[in-house]
């Protein structure tokens, strides 16, 4: 499990560890669900005077509430203690190029509600997508008959990086966004702490907790859709680098001078392993293919994997040279980073990931140095209803409980 999602580097002072504590066992609570102190205090590897002096803490504020009392094993049963679900709620919201998807959660994670609202593609302007997300975070909470002074926070996923420093979107190239000061744009309107970022670290985060990663403590979540990268955890901790910008994975090169990239240098993996680089393989090999009507790209991508299950000569040809391209990028993490997991994720991901799962074992074989081959899984992500908005509402969710209690003025925090 993630133990933090924001590191700082210094030395720990005695509220940094007071508050650690905190978020250990809220977190413990957040994962797992209702537990005694006594289990607290196993699960968390804090001693239970420990444990109970922050549970003291908790239960003053009523961010914990006792839920009953555990089966007794001889001697005075525990009480169970729970996260207060009903104190407020958060909002995950998942901005792509095509849909905007807003989900509500209350404070134990318990999805409230949700809707998506298609995005034509001329509906791309910052001013546009701002009013859709105010808009949608209204009908979101009238939808599910919350209040809106009930909402403590939201997390928005937006294409491509994100700069923390400034609040700005560096760079969405579907929509030639560049330098767009978004967080500045949604404070004005939205009057409640926002956190945002890119959909490579909201995925991450919900596989890390809820997903296939659960537990994995160096792990690579890939975004396999129209776009490609890898959100990163490393040694329990989500990896940003200096610039928030890591896991631009889907911009390495994994060809010489080869396809155009969207990003406008040449042979990167997105090229090859994004879903118009998959159709694109497909037209070269069957420019004629029946797949290629099938409509929009969500829809020729289904139609490929359907094909191939149904043992359509061509389009398993198309899924085994994705798996040959797909294989060298992964192997490309696996020699740099040495992670203990890589999960197939993203609408891509799942569609095709287990038909080409065999295929894509045998390429990054032959290219992966054995050492860290040895230690890695490559495993196909599990459904989660939509990993992004999830971490997203996770996140907003983590920084309510971190704060909570502490004084600070909560009516805007960007994550540093």
């Amino acid at each position: 499990m993630l133990q933090t999602f924001y590191a700082h580097n210094h030395k720990p002072t005695a509220r940094d560890i007071r508050r650690a504590n905190r978020l250990a066992v809220l977190h413990q609570l957040l994962a797992h669900g209702p537990m005694s102190r006594q289990e607290l205090s196993r699960r968390c590897d804090l001693s239970l005077a420990t444990v109970c002096n922050v549970i003291a803490d908790l239960l003053n504020e009523g961010i914990v509430v006792e839920s009953g009392l555990e089966e007794s094993q001889g001697g005075r049963p525990g009480m169970i203690l729970a996260l207060n679900a009903g104190l407020g709620v958060v909002a995950g919201v998942d901005v792509a190029e095509t849909y905007i998807h807003f989900e509500l959660f209350d404070l134990a994670l318990h999805r409230l509600g949700a809707f998506e609202r298609h995005l034509s593609p001329d509906e791309n302007q910052p001013e546009q997508i701002v009013g859709y997300l105010v808009t949608g975070l209204e009908a979101l909470l009238a939808r599910s008959g919350v209040p809106a002074s009930k909402l403590v926070g939201a997390g928005i996923s937006v294409p491509g990086p994100f700069e923390h420093t400034r609040g700005v979107s560096v760079f969405a190239p579907n929509w030639g966004w560049r330098d767009v000061p978004l967080m500045d744009m949604l404070a004005e309107q939205i009057h409640v702490p926002l956190y945002l970022d890119n959909p490579l670290k909201f995925n991450v985060i919900a596989e890390s907790w809820f997903g296939a990663g659960r537990g994995v403590q160096n792990l690579v979540a890939l975004v396999l859709g129209t776009g490609v990268g890898a959100g990163l955890v490393i040694n329990g901790t989500l990896h940003r680098g200096i610039s928030n910008s890591a896991g631009e994975w889907g911009h390495t090169t994994i060809v010489f001078g080869g396809r155009q990239c969207r990003c406008g240098s040449r042979g990167c993996v997105e090229a090859y392993v994004g879903a118009p680089g998959i159709i694109l393989t497909l037209r070269e090999f069957a420019p004629g293919s029946e797949i290629l009507t099938a409509g929009d790209q969500t829809a020729v991508i289904a139609a490929l994997a359907e094909a191939a299950r149904r043992g359509d000569a061509v389009a398993q040809q198309a899924l085994r040279q994705t798996a040959e391209y797909l294989g060298a990028g992964i192997a490309n993490v696996i020699n740099l980073l040495n992670p203990e997991m890589i999960v197939l994720g993203s609408w891509v991901g799942l569609e095709i990931g287990p038909l080409i799962l065999a295929d894509l074992e045998r390429a990054v074989e032959r290219y992966a140095l054995k050492p860290p081959l040895r230690t890695v899984r490559i495993v196909v992500g599990q459904a989660l209803p939509n990993a992004v908005s999830t971490g997203a509402g996770l996140l907003a969710l983590d920084q309510f409980l971190a704060e909570s209690g502490s004084g600070t003025n909560r009516r805007r925090r960007q994550s540093e």
